[in-house]
């Protein structure tokens, strides 16, 4: 989501999913906080919701995967890039597929850096996708991001899958139940993430700035008027902006 990550993990002990929570949490803040230039925690406290039998499997896998639908980013769960569901089907869902030999030299060496990078079990940081994006047409930007989630794709789709017999009724069974029955308390105030995406859009699309990084480096003052813009333009929240500048 855009404030925050949803996971189902099968774990055997407690303690697999706290160490893991702690290894993963810690590295995404690492990383952030270098590229961004800041300091301290980066992510609330997780929740953990227990989910045993098939029948609560079921309902945990259908409010991951509906999250976005519940926050009115998209109609369909399958609709929806960063949840991954789409890529159990098709390696390109949001993109038309590379061809190599047509493609651009600066397409090609993006992705066989990415190649290079998942080979060698090494992390794409913030800094190096930059880098290798910076050249990259719109239609090829797209591309690039199909290419990098299809090799770096953490999902057993095959484990899930099985809950429901195939993709197709899995998607059914998903888009008929918006997991609604689930026991993850979020903040009642984040239901619409729309107005998320708005911001960014107002920022940088028709703003002066050409990424997020470049308006969270501006000093803390201007921060707070351009969360007041936001407030007064969109309609945001006083939370709402307050938490995209990072006030």
């Amino acid at each position: 989501m855009l404030d925050h990550i949803h996971l189902l993990v099968k774990v055997h002990d407690p303690r697999q999913l706290i160490s893991f929570v702690r290894d993963y949490t810690s590295r995404f803040t690492r990383l952030h906080n270098d590229y961004y230039q800041r300091q301290g925690a980066l992510l609330n406290p997780y929740g953990c919701a227990p989910k045993i039998g098939h029948k609560r499997i079921r309902s945990g896998i259908a409010y991951l995967y509906n999250n976005p639908v519940e926050n009115h980013l998209v109609l369909r769960a399958e609709e929806d890039r960063w949840n991954l569901l789409a890529y159990a089907a098709n390696r390109y869902p949001f993109s038309e597929k590379v061809r190599m030999d047509y493609a651009r030299w600066e397409l090609r060496k993006a992705l066989y850096e990415v190649k290079a990078s998942r080979q060698g079990g090494r992390i794409l940081e913030y800094a190096q996708l930059e880098r290798i994006t910076r050249h990259l047409s719109p239609r090829e930007l797209q591309q690039f991001i199909d290419y990098t989630i299809w090799k770096y794709n953490p999902v057993d789709y095959q484990a899930v899958i099985c809950f429901y017999g195939s993709y197709e009724e899995m998607l059914t069974a998903i888009n008929s139940n918006t997991g609604s029955e689930y026991d993850l308390k979020e903040d009642a105030f984040a239901k619409d993430h729309r107005i998320y995406k708005q911001m960014i859009h107002y920022l940088v699309i028709h703003g002066r700035w050409l990424s997020m990084k470049e308006v969270l480096d501006l000093p803390e003052d201007g921060r707070k008027q351009l969360a007041i813009q936001l407030i007064r333009q969109l309609g945001a929240t006083e939370r709402e902006a307050d938490k995209l500048l990072r006030l």
